[in-house]
């Protein structure tokens, strides 16, 4: 598995020798490849071995040369129940989603409660678009087999790996629960407004305001001991809006503060380069920590606008390796 930073003409090179590929660029990049083994989310922030840019001229391909066999498949709102279906014994699926879609919010409400997600690692993230252009440029989930590009439906790449390896997934969260007030919603969904504060009823947009909450610090819920993030996306008069759903009845609180973002993620990935994982990582984290120009260990990727490590995530960095498999005794 590798990863490089490519023109157009050494993408479609690629392409044309039957590489699978998972790749990443702007809308009007991605139109210029040509048929293949890929698919393709659009986005325009990438974290590279030099540091964070916004470029619109290059793709961030990630090279699957292990890939024994696949297959592609683009599926609607009504359609998200086949993202499990049709998976290859041993190996992994990678999913976009165009952000502000159905397909999008119907995932991210209805994918966790599939039967057999877990069974094999599903991950992937949210298609975007450069920030200027918000609300002018649709984010795009390319199929590559057929050069479609979709608005509101996603593509997923099913992979199969030889016996000799298999996909491990990872997420790393900078981000834990602070000490504050637990908070939790009477409904699941991407906009709250009344919730309880230490069992007590409130509105959660004025509790926001009232404690002047910093919105780069997302709400956080232990499931088991992994830390999952809702980030705000808009906090109006009386209602709030966020980029995945709280769901009703669980316990959250606002994080405690990261510090210095490189730091943070030297200390959670250690000297690693990040070279050979494939990985990705969440445009509030982008831009938050302002990374243009700053390199991180452990992570070079696209810059996402949700992720997916089979449920839909915010400000996480997820990577997935692909690892030996030791042979059997007497095998």
């Amino acid at each position: 598995m590798r990863n490089e930073f490519l023109t157009v003409n050494q993408a479609a090179a690629l392409i044309h020798e039957g590489k699978v590929m998972l790749i990443a660029g702007a809308p009007g990049v991605l139109a210029g490849l040509p048929r293949g083994r890929w698919i393709g989310g659009s986005t325009p922030y990438f974290m590279t071995p030099s540091g964070g840019v916004k470029d619109r001229g290059h793709l961030f391909c990630t090279i699957i040369d292990e890939a024994a066999d696949v297959r592609i498949e683009s599926l609607g709102p009504d359609e998200l129940p086949g993202l499990i279906q049709n998976r290859f014994e041993n190996g992994f699926s990678y999913v976009l989603v165009p952000a502000f879609s159905a397909v999008h919010q119907r995932f991210a409400l209805e994918v966790p409660a599939l039967e057999g997600l877990y069974n094999q690692p599903v991950l992937g993230w949210v298609t975007g678009m450069d920030l200027d252009e918000l609300g002018k440029t649709a984010p795009l989930a390319v199929d590559g087999r057929t050069g479609d590009a979709h608005t509101d439906k996603a593509v997923v790449m099913r992979l199969a790996l030889p016996a000799a390896q298999q996909a491990e997934l990872d997420i790393i969260n900078l981000f834990t629960q602070g000490e504050g007030d637990e908070i939790s919603f009477p409904a699941t969904g991407f906009t709250a407004s009344e919730c309880l504060i230490n069992g007590q009823p409130g509105n959660f947009a004025a509790y926001l305001r009232e404690k002047q909450a910093d919105p780069a610090l997302p709400l956080v819920s232990d499931y088991a001991g992994a830390m999952i993030n809702v980030s705000f996306r808009a906090v109006d008069d009386e209602q709030v809006e966020f980029y995945a759903p709280v769901v009703a009845g669980r316990r959250y609180r606002l994080a405690a503060p990261v510090g210095e973002y490189g730091a943070a993620y030297s200390r959670h990935c250690g000297a690693q380069a990040g070279g050979a994982a494939l990985s990705f990582n969440c445009i509030l984290n982008y831009l938050y920590a302002a990374l243009e120009g700053k390199m991180t260990a452990g992570f070079i990727g696209p810059v996402t606008f949700g992720e997916i490590a089979y449920i839909l995530l915010n400000q996480t960095l997820v990577r997935l390796d692909l690892v030996s498999v030791p042979a059997l005794a007497g095998a």
